[in-house]
């Protein structure tokens, strides 16, 4: 269904809207939709469930999500095509760019889908169209962009239910430091070009005449991917940008009166720990006595390499899943065959393994590459040999771990052991929890095993 409205911009988004109309983000071929679909990893329901609600979510009950600057589509088509699935769901797409529009709409048909209600218009808007309340939003790339950001994120917050969270990305400071260079360079490299596309050719020319001493040249590796026009314009010419600190981020967020629930990627999660950074000394114990927020602060100053900041965001507190549920169910996430891997390490390595530290490099979905350092420890296989499953509750897995090795180890001496091989793969985002009484979504495209 679309709403067709006559959008109200507010003066300050003409030029950004003009942008979008011209260059629509990021680049997508719906025609490429027809092969693959781009999962995006805030959107898997498995996800969402984790560390919303406390892993209990069915999503059965007219689940509700709006998705505020839907741009080309990305996280739209990614959850109603999930959300296909629960008949009573619905997924609500709102962008000031009808050319960005008109690319999702033809994507999710593509996929079939059916259940997203298309809205042209500004996110400042909403109050205005009487959209009702959410039990999730998406909101990737957008609220950096707005004059006002605050408000904006304060008019996310007003249409979510009390139980309801979300995911936001907004610009990270410090690993942009070489970003808003070029941005100030093509300003002055740019001045009196008028016309849009003549800015595009005039800062290629600049980015191809960059020495190696620039320092967005130097920090390059930090923006890897795809780099075409749109992404040119995103990135260096955009009309309103700006980024966040970790202090800036948590105020930014509380005072719309929310809560960060976690950083979504596992590459900023190890970067903002600080066991990433100090061996063991005076200076690390120090700083693991600060308040986490505190502490997250020095590592990503330390680090300079976090270029976004991709979390989840409730209502409520203490919304992730619990370990200390035995009724919970954990299963491997985003990582595939990363049982059977491990599993394969220990028949490979027998005795020379056994209660000792074997470092296990890995691939998500996506094929990035990860790392872990993981104790093999006497229960490690069968562990992982249920695990694998993704249906076994902790305390089925104790009874089932018991039985294939004898083992009389009580259930707090076999929590204790599984901790130190589960608690790696939770940091890294391999891992998640679900409760019991919650069957596994959508399992062609979850990416367990």
């Amino acid at each position: 269904m679309t709403i067709t409205k006559t959008p109200r911009f507010e003066k300050d988004l003409k030029q950004v809207q003009d942008h979008y109309l011209d260059y629509p983000y990021p680049l997508r071929n719906p025609d490429d939709d027809k092969k693959r679909i781009i999962r995006t990893n805030e959107g898997f329901l498995s996800n969402i469930n984790h560390h919303i609600y406390n892993g209990k979510q069915d999503f059965k009950k007219g689940y509700r999500v709006l998705v505020a600057g839907g741009g080309t589509g990305d996280s739209t088509v990614w959850l109603a095509k999930q959300l296909m699935e629960y008949p009573k769901s619905e997924v609500v797409y709102i962008d000031f760019s009808k050319k960005s529009m008109d690319i999702a709409k033809k994507r999710a048909a593509n996929h079939g889908i059916t259940n997203i209600t298309w809205i042209e218009d500004s996110i400042l808007n909403i109050p205005r169209l009487k959209l009702g309340k959410f039990d999730y939003f998406n909101c990737c790339g957008v609220l950096h962009h707005l004059e006002n950001p605050d408000l904006g994120i304060k008019i996310l917050s007003d249409v979510m239910k009390e139980d309801a969270g979300g995911s936001i990305m907004v610009y990270a400071q410090y690993g942009r430091t070489g970003v808003y260079q070029m941005q100030e360079l093509l300003r002055r490299t740019g001045k009196g070009i008028g016309n849009r596309q003549e800015k595009v050719i005039s800062a290629w020319d600049v980015i191809n005449s960059l020495p190696q001493t620039n320092w967005y040249k130097k920090g390059g590796d930090l923006m890897n991917g795809p780099f075409d026009d749109h992404e040119l314009y995103d990135r260096f010419l955009h009309a309103q940008d700006r980024a966040y600190t970790i202090p800036q981020l948590y105020e930014f967020v509380e005072n719309a009166g929310l809560n960060i629930v976690n950083f979504i990627l596992p590459y900023s999660r190890a970067s903002l720990n600080i066991e990433s950074y100090f061996k063991d000394s005076s200076t690390k114990e120090r700083i693991k006595s600060l308040p986490l927020r505190e502490q997250q602060a020095i590592c990503e100053i330390m680090g300079g390499n976090i270029i976004t900041h991709e979390i989840y965001i409730s209502k409520q507190k203490n919304t992730i899943a619990d370990f200390s549920d035995l009724e919970n169910v954990p299963f491997v996430f985003d990582t595939p065959n990363l049982c059977q891997q491990i599993m394969d390490v220990i028949d490979k390595g027998g005795n020379n393994v056994m209660n000792k530290y074997v470092a296990v490099q890995m691939k998500d979905s996506h094929k990035r590459e990860m790392g872990i350092n993981l104790a093999i420890l006497p229960h490690t296989k069968s562990l992982f040999a249920h695990l694998k499953t993704g249906n076994k509750s902790f305390f089925e897995i104790f009874e089932a771990v018991r039985k294939d090795t004898g083992s009389k180890s009580s259930d707090q001496e076999l929590w204790n052991e599984f901790m130190m091989n589960l608690n790696p793969l939770y940091s890294v985002g391999s891992l998640l929890l679900r409760n019991k009484l919650i069957k596994p979504f959508n399992g062609f495209l979850e990416l367990s095993e």
